[in-house]
């Protein structure tokens, strides 16, 4: 069993030794005073931290943290490491994150992980360790990966370093913090993290085992759309917000943003179907990425806020800003399926729904669409009511019921159909075919 120690917060700087091909760590050899304050106490290390090293501490959490309209705000700095990086613990009614960003937000190599909850009362242990001039960068919970294994960067330099550390105040305890000078490789991982912890909570990250698929059997119902998406006349009346690029092949649509200097703007867009479809149907379609980093997603049930259409004149102007979906006077449900972004979530190990307009992250599964996947890759989104699927080449990679109206607000029925891309992304889209699904008996 862990120790719960209160204000007793002790760091071990640790040196590792490398012998006979197996990783040893030594005693430490130096011990850190303690100075300021009961509520925020700092620990002076006699040994600067910079360019690698390995933060470790265990997370006491005082309740739920959780998501949605009833979210209860947190905004709690849990160790700071000052000159080089900060790790916090957020809660709002968009998501629970758990961010480590680098001093200035001058690197583009921390986390910002997306949680639909954090359990508690509950004891977790953190661990984010990095080799700049290798590229490396992770982040364990419970030693549950916070990025899909493999994930690099490019090699970096590190402008700051901490020659101590701070623990901050708030509801959440922290403690047994240790901070090693050296890069922990994912072998090491699973030495470090207790018996008693490991892989709890692994959903949380979207490692979890979905159900079976909705069975659909004699429920599919009538094709209500069906374009190969590979020539012009295929999109002839769909509706594009912002600077999208289409192309063709022999095979399918191409999308990416418009040449940069041909716009202003971040480059986002959205090509909606124009077709309305119902509160229940099962919609296919193919994804290819042509580039490792980006982000696609989909909506669907998308309606005006008040029920109209989402082309309604009466309606604010959209241009492919995510804040006009997201937060504007459309609703909407969306599937994040391919997500590799630059920014705090390079290789983000699962797949999100969100529910707009206000954003509330409400489920999250394994990775859908992986980076450097190859090939057209088959998905399939079964909304059978208030009951919601994503499927990717037949195996189910999010499941999610809209029935906690409290923390969600109401189910949506009927809406249309976008894809959505982020600047920068390029991908490659064929045979979209959306069909009714009747009701069960």
């Amino acid at each position: 069993m862990l120790k719960q120690r209160c204000v007793n917060v002790f760091i071990c700087l640790s040196l590792i030794l490398s012998g006979c091909g197996s990783m040893k760590i030594a005693s430490a050899a130096d011990r850190a005073s303690r100075t300021g304050n009961s509520n925020m106490p700092t620990i002076r290390l006699s040994k600067p931290v910079s360019q690698q090293g390995c933060l470790i501490f265990y997370l006491h959490t005082s309740r739920n943290w959780s998501d949605g309209a009833d979210a209860r705000p947190l905004d709690q700095t849990l160790v700071r490491l000052p000159g080089l990086a900060d790790c916090k613990l957020t809660c709002s009614p968009e998501s629970v994150n758990l961010v480590f960003e680098w001093g200035k937000r001058q690197y583009n190599r921390g986390f910002l992980v997306n949680l639909t909850h954090l359990p508690g009362p509950q004891t977790y242990c953190i661990i984010f360790t990095w080799n700049s001039a290798k590229g490396r960068c992770d982040g364990y919970l419970n030693g549950v990966p916070m990025n899909l294994p493999g994930t690099r960067y490019k090699p970096w330099h590190i402008d700051g370093h901490a020659d101590r550390v701070i623990l901050g105040r708030g509801p959440n305890r922290v403690f047994d913090v240790r901070l090693d000078p050296d890069y922990r490789a994912p072998k090491a991982i699973s030495g470090i993290v207790p018996p008693t912890l490991a892989g709890k909570y692994k959903a949380l990250l979207g490692y979890s085992q979905p159900p079976a698929p909705i069975r659909i059997g004699s429920r599919r119902g009538k094709l209500l759309y069906s374009q190969r998406l590979n020539n012009k006349t295929d999109i002839s009346k769909w509706i594009m917000e912002g600077p999208g690029k289409i192309t063709f092949t022999d095979a399918a649509m191409k999308l990416q943003t418009q040449p940069a200097g041909t716009f202003a703007g971040p480059g986002h867009f959205v090509l909606w179907c124009p077709r309305t479809f119902p509160n229940r149907f099962i919609a296919d379609w193919q994804f290819k990425p042509l580039r490792r980093t980006g982000l696609a997603i989909i909506f669907f049930a998308a309606r005006g806020a008040n029920g109209d259409d989402i082309f309604n004149p009466h309606l604010p102007p959209r241009d492919g800003i995510f804040s006009q979906y997201t937060h504007g006077a459309i609703v909407s449900y969306h599937f994040s399926y391919f997500a590799n972004l630059p920014l705090f979530q390079s290789g983000r190990p699962s797949s999100n729904l969100r529910k707009n307009n206000q954003f509330y992250l409400t489920a999250v599964g394994p990775v859908a669409v992986a980076p450097g996947s190859r090939g057209f890759q088959k998905l399939r989104i079964i909304k059978d009511g208030r009951h919601i699927q994503l499927l990717v080449n037949g195996k189910v990679s999010l499941d999610w019921t809209d029935n906690d109206p409290r923390r969600f607000g109401r189910p949506y029925g009927i809406g249309k159909i976008g894809f959505r891309q982020m600047a920068g992304t390029v991908g490659e889209y064929r045979d979209f075919k959306v069909w009714a699904l009747k009701s069960p008996k």
